[in-house]
């Protein structure tokens, strides 16, 4: 993926891919360049869930965030990228 493409799919993941699959399977994606959209596109979606808890306006449907959120955390396990600091305490967005 050029660099350029790269950096716009950063900003939304969403307009770049319909699902995570499709990063895990893009031969054009480095393995570290899988790891950062797929991780961005997870703190995106946490963010949606948030907005849509408080009754603001989100760009998906809930249901449909919480299943993206599953398949790309399914994605980053796939990926061997899901190691999260258990000494951390939890948040919606899943931070510390």
């Amino acid at each position: 993926m050029n660099p350029a493409r790269f950096d716009d799919a950063l900003t939304d993941v969403s307009k770049v891919f319909a699902h995570p699959t499709e990063i895990v399977s893009a031969e054009d994606l480095s393995q570290q360049q899988k790891v950062k959209l797929l991780r961005q596109w997870e703190f995106d979606l946490r963010e949606n869930l948030v907005a849509s808890e408080e009754n603001m306006t989100t760009t998906a449907p809930e249901g449909q965030s919480a299943e993206l959120l599953r398949g790309v955390r399914k994605a980053l396990i796939g990926l061997g990228a899901d190691h999260k600091d258990e000494t951390a305490a939890p948040t919606k967005t899943g931070g510390a």
